[in-house]
């Protein structure tokens, strides 16, 4: 399968609403409970490509297969060097044609050339398959809530895990803002 992995604009937008917006509705992949509408997620893309990648897997159509962007993992300074990651495939898009994987080769060797340290993840704990996928790419599991939220009429448990894609030789830079570095398309 041919597709390309490209960063966001806010033209995607409708693209990502509408990915994000299939799994709302299923109690084990997300605890979002109504699926924000299309100008949040313009914002959100625009918001995040100041400090981190929002890049996306496109087949030769031009039709979008997935997803993936960084957030803050924490709002205190001592933090910045820490991604929350969060990636979606299309629930159309082929599987076990490496879309994710690709999708996250290129995420964590952008960050690492910003300079950050560690990406979590937070997953659903009955998310069996996004555990596997972590588990493969080297994500280690440091912390498990049950029952850390309410839906669809049931609680919910969640489980951290973190992979570090960094080194901790010295006193670290403030990582690079996404436009000050190079990336490779």
């Amino acid at each position: 399968m041919n597709y390309q992995i490209r960063l966001a604009t806010e033209k995607d937008a409708k693209a990502v609403h509408d990915i994000y917006g299939a799994y709302v509705p299923l109690d084990y992949v997300t605890f979002t409970i109504d699926n924000p509408d299309v100008e949040s997620y313009r914002q959100k893309i625009l918001h995040t490509l100041d400090r981190y990648p929002f890049l996306l897997a496109e087949n030769e159509d031009g039709k979008i297969l997935g997803y993936v962007y960084g957030s803050s993992l924490r709002p205190h300074d001592a933090y910045q060097w820490n991604v929350e990651w969060t990636i979606v495939l299309a629930p159309d898009a082929p599987r076990r044609q490496g879309i994710a994987s690709s999708l996250y080769r290129e995420f964590a060797a952008i960050l690492e050339k910003q300079g950050y340290r560690y990406i979590y993840g937070v997953l659903v704990d009955t998310n069996e398959e996004s555990f596997e996928f972590h588990k493969s790419l080297g994500f280690s599991e440091v912390g498990h809530f049950q029952n850390a939220g309410f839906k669809l009429g049931a609680w919910r448990g969640i489980k951290w895990m973190v992979k570090q894609i960094g080194t901790f030789a010295g006193e670290p830079q403030k990582p690079f803002k996404l436009s000050e570095i190079k990336i490779e398309s």
